[in-house]
This record gives C-alpha cells, sequence and structure tokens, in this order.
C-alpha cells in the first residue's frame, strides 16, 4: 500500500513539473511572437528611449541567458566612451581577462587582416550601441576603447585612394612594426597603444585609462608603410 503511495506521490510531482514547464514554454513562446512582431516594425512609434529599454527587458527575461549586473549603459561609462566623439572615429573591442587589457594599453592592440572582426564602431546611436554590445560582451567583461583622430582617417584614406591600393584600409598603415603572419598566413598588425583610450569593466563600471592615449598621434612609419605598398 505503501508503494502504491509513493507511485501516485512521483506521478503527481512528474505531471506538475511538466504543466509548469508547458507553461513556461507558453510564455516564452508568446514573449519571442512579441519581440519578433516589435522588431519587424510593427510597433514603429516607439522612441529611442523605448527601444532601449525594451532591449534591456529582453535581457532581463532570461530567454538565452542567466541575467547579471552591466554598466554599459551607465552616463560615466557611456561618456567615457563618446569623449569627442566628433573628432575621433570610436571603436570597441571586448576581451576575457583584465591582463589582457592591460597588455593592449602598455603595447597596442593586435589585429589579424582584418581590423573590423573584432574591433566594432561606435556612435551615438544608443541602440546600435547595445545591439553591439550585447553581441559581443561573452567575449569578455573587459570593454577596451580605441579612439582614432578623425583627421588621420581622413588623410590616410584620402592617400590609399590616391595611389590605387586595393584591399587595404586605412588602418592598416597604423602600424609602426612589420606585419607578422599568424598560422593562417594572415598578416598581423599592431595598431600603437597611443591609440587605445583605456578599457572598461563593463560588469563593475571601474574605467581605467591610458596615460599615453593620444587619438592625434602620427609616426613617421605609417607614410612609409603606404609607400611600400605602392
Amino acid at each position: 500500500m505503501t508503494l502504491q503511495i509513493l507511485e501516485v506521490a512521483v506521478i503527481a510531482s512528474l505531471l506538475a513539473y511538466i504543466i509548469y514547464l508547458h507553461l513556461q514554454l507558453s510564455k516564452k513562446n508568446v514573449f519571442i511572437e512579441t519581440t519578433v512582431k516589435k522588431l519587424s516594425g510593427i510597433e514603429k512609434s516607439r522612441s529611442m528611449e523605448e527601444m532601449v529599454e525594451f532591449l534591456t527587458n529582453i535581457n532581463k527575461a532570461g530567454l538565452f541567458h542567466r541575467f547579471t549586473p552591466d554598466k554599459f549603459l551607465e552616463e560615466s561609462t557611456t561618456d567615457f566612451i563618446l569623449e569627442n566623439d566628433d573628432k575621433l572615429k570610436i571603436y570597441m573591442h571586448y576581451t576575457r581577462d583584465e591582463a589582457d587589457a592591460q597588455n593592449i594599453l602598455k603595447v597596442g592592440f593586435r589585429f589579424a587582416n582584418s581590423f573590423y572582426k573584432t574591433a566594432l564602431p561606435v556612435t551615438r546611436d544608443k541602440l546600435d550601441m547595445v545591439i553591439k554590445h550585447n553581441s559581443q560582451k561573452y567575449h569578455g567583461h573587459f570593454l577596451i576603447i580605441i579612439s582614432i583622430s578623425r583627421e588621420t582617417v581622413k588623410h590616410f584614406t584620402a592617400e590609399i585612394k590616391k595611389t590605387g591600393i586595393k584591399n587595404v584600409s586605412f588602418e592598416n598603415l597604423l602600424t609602426e612594426s612589420t606585419p607578422l603572419r599568424n598560422e593562417n598566413g594572415e598578416p598581423v598588425y599592431l595598431l600603437p597603444l597611443q591609440y587605445i583610450k583605456g578599457y572598461i569593466n563593463h560588469m563593475t563600471g571601474e574605467i581605467t585609462k591610458n596615460p599615453d592615449f593620444d587619438p592625434a598621434y602620427i609616426s613617421p612609419a605609417f607614410q612609409k608603410n603606404l609607400t611600400e605598398l605602392k
């Protein structure tokens, strides 16, 4: 008799758990359907602030990950990232270990072949910033901020166009050392440390600044690199 009661209790518990899972799945399906409709343009009347709040709610919903604190949209963080953005080209790169972030401040930013594989351009479009952050933040808690003078970018982009060089972008010229080849045969460039503004722990909001930051830095090696590519 006792065994039968136990069996009934176990079956009842399993049924209750199945019903619970079904309800949770239904809630998520409704949320996903609503999200798709909103992103497809059905609710085009939303303001930028409402869209940022909407994305934050997606993050809190925990559909794809467990929610953790994030200081990315705090004023101190965005002010540091976007400072003088009218005069600078700004990019962000995520890394997992603080030791790597500190090393980038000391020696510069290494990138293979294309700068844009791991460095994301930043604008004052908060929705764009949030989307990029949410897509990349799992690569690490430390956000490297790279800032280069718009005048420098404009100058070397024009020089490349003038010489007719193909498959080269301005950042490929901004290196003081000869590019090496990685295991895939791709050239690895080293962007000077002067272009590294600092890094942010986007979990705590702590900012570490680079004392040698100089976004207008120009090295004689840059023009030499251009000459050698002609």
